[in-house]
């Protein structure tokens, strides 16, 4: 009896080593295909990135230009700008980078899924049904799209940055916490990623592979105007002023104007924080259950494009 005991707690231990043999291997395959997918994408992108660098330096330079004289030709900054107009549009714009690609890449790359095609022997496939026969998950697919995409921004967080201290005055407050503007950064392109989520599974739901997806359009016809980018919210409606409430963006970018410019520490900006966490833990989860519900839907419907 007692060796059948011991065999049997053996045969438990070998059990639990083989589960997390198998998920640590599970693991390092998907890891092998996200980086098959980077590899896609630097073959895709990567010369024409490094080929529009400049151009992109100069777009960012030029509108910001824009922004400056266009201050000057009204008398130059009202206080509500806190002193530097400049200053207050570069952090916007920066911090604006991460969470408008937020909002589109999910909903881009469920298009790249399914209308994205591939030659298999003379035969055209969508990439979903290449992806389904090689026994890759799409959801791995779409990890390795939107991750390359924050790598991509980041280059033009860095590029708002540089044009805004070379050429338009940008002072970043003395002992900036860096660590609290990663921070900031992760949980504005959380919630946004929410929004994201749930603009991708109208794709199916909502029909949006004909053209405008509605959730994001909306968001982006508000955003500029209410959440602070370019106009102080002092200045708003009541009205408007609610809808900015509601957007993520607002605690965002106030979030990153204080801690760049004003040097702010963690407690100076935890309420504008903890509604973005709120926000991401709402929308994050409404999000992966509507994106999985329209997957599904794509494949009793088999929809043809």
């Amino acid at each position: 009896m007692r060796m059948h005991i011991s065999t049997m707690w053996g045969l438990r231990g070998v059990s639990g080593t083989v589960s997390i043999q198998s998920v640590l291997e599970r693991v390092r395959v998907y890891l092998g295909h996200v980086a098959t997918f980077y590899y896609e994408e630097v073959s895709n992108v990567a010369v024409w990135w490094l080929w529009n660098i400049p151009f992109q330096f100069l777009q960012i330079f030029f509108s910001l230009l824009l922004f400056k004289y266009f201050a000057e030709a009204f008398g130059g900054s009202s206080p509500l700008y806190g002193g530097n107009f400049m200053a207050y549009i570069v952090s916007g714009l920066m911090i604006n980078t991460y969470m408008d690609a937020s909002l589109e890449v999910y909903y881009h790359s469920m298009a790249a899924l399914y209308h994205g095609r591939m030659g298999v022997g003379g035969v055209h496939l969508s990439r979903r049904d290449f992806l389904h026969l090689a026994g890759i998950s799409p959801y791995v697919f779409i990890f390795a799209r939107v991750s390359w995409r924050y790598l991509m921004e980041t280059l033009t967080f860095a590029l708002y940055l540089l044009a805004g201290v070379l050429f338009f005055g940008f002072r970043l407050s003395a002992g900036v916490d860096w660590g609290l503007v990663f921070l900031i950064v992760l949980l504005s392109v959380a919630a946004c990623s929410g929004i994201g989520l749930v603009s991708a599974s109208m794709y199916f739901l909502a029909g949006a592979y004909r053209g405008v997806e509605p959730i994001v359009w909306f968001v982006r016809l508000f955003v500029p105007l209410v959440s602070g980018i370019y106009v102080p919210r002092e200045l708003l409606p009541r009205g408007l002023a609610i809808v900015g409430d509601i957007l993520p963006q607002t605690y965002a970018v106030g979030a990153m104007r204080r801690v760049l410019l004003g040097g702010a520490v963690l407690s100076g900006v935890a309420a504008e924080l903890g509604v973005l966490v709120l926000e991401a833990l709402v929308l994050i989860p409404v999000g992966v259950v509507l994106l999985r519900y329209s997957l599904s839907l794509e494949r009793k419907r088999a929809t043809m494009f």
